[in-house]
């Protein structure tokens, strides 16, 4: 191959399997796109508020805020400067169309990253093991559990779903790297990394140490070099490790945001979101095989929260484990590559399961994943690459015909085992309103603070949180500017006039016959500067509520508080800066090489060994049916209604104070052994509005009323009484582990 054409732009004509993807995606959005507004119990909400906040900002002139004034009833706190960017400026583009709001714009970015997610696998496995293979792991992919259902319809939880969207796309284009050095190649990995590690905090650092382990694989088996000609040099030892410099190039662009989160995390709450024993502690959120390996749910629209299962998907872990015998016994192209996945994809489950305890305290900062279980969203990836490893290593044998109806099964047979996760539980069509007002609203019914439960990312110095300040409310409520300023301790011969420059500038005229100690209503953090007339003033702080105070002499001054940068953040955006420099350096270098070197690539040609028709035949025919036929007679839900349970083993009617209610329960099936483990799950309801909010307790008891063993939890099922509707139930799970010296007898739950 001529240099030229190594180092040159790669011309393609375009591949219709892109569009037999795009088909196959659209019963995965459909959800999406049949219904109007978005959940209103999820995370979801909470990015539509944020994402709002974020507009306000930039509408304002604030371009990369690094703190939300309006949240935390209107003192403001960092969540900007904490949590990562990028789905919040995508969604940006979209909020600042006309008629699209921030409702509709996070709602695009979820339909986007489950098409983008599909087309990428689609990408990265057809041009290493052919069309079939790209196909069908575009489809594993798309319908697995946790990207299907679990984390943008249960969760809602954008930016780790667009996370997983962009993983198969820095894989694919570091691929492309690899045997293909252009300019625009270049630039697309290295953007696509930065992008990852800018979409969500804790899944950056899962899928980057993927992506590194990737490399560094590509490395070692020798699938990735140069030619011996190449004379040293500085660019030519780049040119070898191109994969690895990408990588550095995507951390140096996004340092702006993930080295000052590094570099400032004492000055924020970090302590919620870890935990010894409590709801946010890894070791009670590992999964069992069983757990692993068990199918989809059918979903009860009488249930306040859909109960699915943490599951890798029937389908998506037998065709995995084919993969992972066809990377080890069968002879295919790419094969080193398909062993790879074939390690991470038995690494990342061990991960999740109890066995690995021990390495996820050792490992420093994994605790912060809280859950083991989110690693499912990685190993669905993985399990996808190696259903298309078991398409070459099957299929590649089969003829054009047979390989493509057989290749039509199996999308057909992925696709109808994650049915029951199409039916999502409807949500009001309405979401109303995202305005100030509505977020306050939200802070005051005390379901959340700053688009958060946990208090985290609270500065440091806040040792408790204040109380919503009458006056802030009111003005915030009708719309006026909220100065901050802490009235009630001024003198009668004070006087303080505001001036909001911007969201994150506010000048004031003071005026005072003595020295006084003006009292803002504002969370101090690094960044914010205070200068009185025009010099910079010291300033105190408020304990425990952590505002901001600044003594101000006496006379005529203007007071001026503003949010800036701070060192941490000078230097985080200058190696952005020299990164993206760098970055574009290195592209123009490539563009500008010189021809005439012959080169060999390890590069085998993509075997086309399918024929799109059965396929697009079968993706239309499952549409129509579902959509149809399936979804409107609800063959595949349940919908219990009044005081029966559907999916209940045993059905009940014990009242407690006429104000909720035993509906129904399940009890562990069989005999136990002393050590096991038990579970009962209650099945509650409301009789009437509670106005508070009740704990619940399932105790194990003998025949002597001795206590065996005991579950207690703050709120019946995580969820409050006080805000349960009065048309669904709530699941209320328990378990409790059996004493190893439990005599044999007989036991019951009280």
């Amino acid at each position: 191959m001529k240099s030229k054409e190594y180092f040159g732009s790669v011309k393609s004509q375009f591949d219709p399997g892109i569009l037999i993807v795009l088909a196959i995606c659209l019963l995965a959005i459909w959800p999406f796109l049949s219904r109007a507004a978005l959940p209103q119990a999820t995370d979801a909400e909470l990015h539509v508020f944020r994402l709002a906040e974020l507009s306000r900002l930039v509408r304002a002139g604030e371009i990369y805020p690094r703190w939300a004034p309006n949240f935390y009833f209107g003192y403001g706190y960092p969540i900007f400067n904490y949590y990562a960017p990028l789905t919040y400026y995508l969604g940006l583009i979209f909020d600042f169309m006309p008629i699209v709001g921030p409702v509709e714009a996070v709602k695009a970015l979820f339909i986007l990253g489950l098409i983008l997610g599909g087309v990428s696998m689609y990408g990265y496995a057809r041009r290493l093991w052919g069309t079939a293979a790209g196909i069908i792991a575009a489809t594993a992919y798309t319908y697995a559990p946790y990207i299907l259902f679990i984390d943008p319809h249960a969760r809602g939880d954008l930016a780790e779903a667009f996370s997983f969207a962009l993983f198969p796309l820095a894989l694919w284009t570091l691929d492309r790297l690899r045997t293909q050095i252009t300019p625009l190649n270049w630039l697309v990995a290295v953007l696509a990394v930065a992008a990852i590690i800018l979409t969500h905090n804790l899944m950056a650092m899962v899928l980057f140490a993927l992506l590194l382990s990737w490399v560094i694989w590509q490395a070692v088996i020798g699938e990735m070099r140069l030619p011996e000609v190449l004379q040293p040099s500085i660019f030519n030892r780049l040119l070898q490790f191109r994969l690895l410099f990408a990588l550095l190039m995507g951390i140096g662009i996004s340092a702006f945001f993930w080295l000052v989160v590094a570099l400032e995390q004492d000055a924020v709450n970090l302590s919620s979101l870890v935990g010894d024993g409590g709801h946010f502690d890894f070791r009670n959120h590992f999964l069992s095989p069983l757990e692993l390996l068990a199918p989809s749910r059918i979903m009860d629209w009488g249930a306040t929260q859909p109960d699915y299962a943490l599951s890798l998907g029937v389908v998506q872990w037998l065709l995995g484990v084919l993969g992972v015998i066809v990377a080890l016994f069968v002879s295919i192209v790419h094969r080193r590559q398909a062993v790879f996945f074939a390690i991470a994809s038995i690494s990342l489950i061990s991960l999740m399961m109890p066995i690995s305890s021990k390495i996820w305290e050792l490992v420093p900062y994994m605790e912060f994943l809280q859950f083991p279980w989110r690693l499912l969203g990685a190993e669905a990836a993985v399990l996808a690459i190696m259903a298309g490893v078991a398409a070459a290593g099957i299929l590649g044998k089969l003829s054009l015909r047979r390989a493509s109806w057989s290749t039509a099964m199996i999308v057909a047979v992925i696709v109808v085992s994650a049915l029951p996760l199409l039916e999502t539980p409807p949500w009001p069509a309405d979401f109303g309103a995202t305005n100030i007002s509505r977020v306050l609203n939200e802070e005051l019914s005390g379901r959340w603070l700053g688009t958060t439960s946990t208090a985290d990312f609270v500065p440091s110095t806040v040792d408790i949180i204040p109380r919503p300040q009458d006056t802030m409310v009111t003005d915030m409520m009708n719309g006026r500017v909220n100065d901050r300023v802490n009235r009630a301790t001024l003198a009668a011969s004070t006087t303080v006039n505001s001036l909001s420059r911007s969201p994150l500038e506010t000048r004031y005229f003071v005026t005072s016959e003595d020295d006084f100690l003006l009292r803002l209503h504002l969370f101090d953090f690094p960044g914010w500067k205070v200068t009185i007339d025009g010099d910079h003033a010291r300033t105190e702080l408020a304990r425990p509520e952590g505002f901001i105070v600044i003594p101000v002499p006496a006379g005529e001054h203007i007071v001026e508080v503003k949010f800036g940068s701070t060192p941490a953040r000078n230097i985080a955006m200058l190696i952005s800066v020299v990164s993206i420099a760098i970055s574009l350096l290195f592209a123009i270098m490539l563009a500008t090489q010189p021809a005439g070197i012959e080169y060999s690539l390890d590069n085998n040609p993509v075997p086309k060994n399918v024929s799109f028709g059965p396929i697009l035949i079968v993706v239309s025919l499952l549409f129509l049916v579902t959509v149809l036929i399936i979804q409107p007679r609800g063959l595949l839900r349940f919908e219990s209604q009044d005081q029966r349970v559907e999916v209940a083993d045993f059905q009940s009617n014990v009242s407690f104070g006429n104000q909720i209610a035993l509906i129904g329960y399940d009890l562990s099936r069989g005999p136990v052994e002393p050590g096991d483990e038990l579970s009962f799950i209650a099945y509650w309801k409301s009789l009437q509005p509670i106005d508070i909010n009740y704990q619940v307790f399932a105790h194990l008891m003998d025949d002597d009323n001795n206590l065996i063993a005991q579950s207690d939890k703050l709120n019946p099922g995580e969820f409050p009484t006080k805000r349960w509707p009065a048309d669904k139930y709530i699941q209320d799970k328990h378990q409790v582990l059996l004493p190893e010296d439990l005599p044999p007898g007989e036991y019951r739950w009280s």
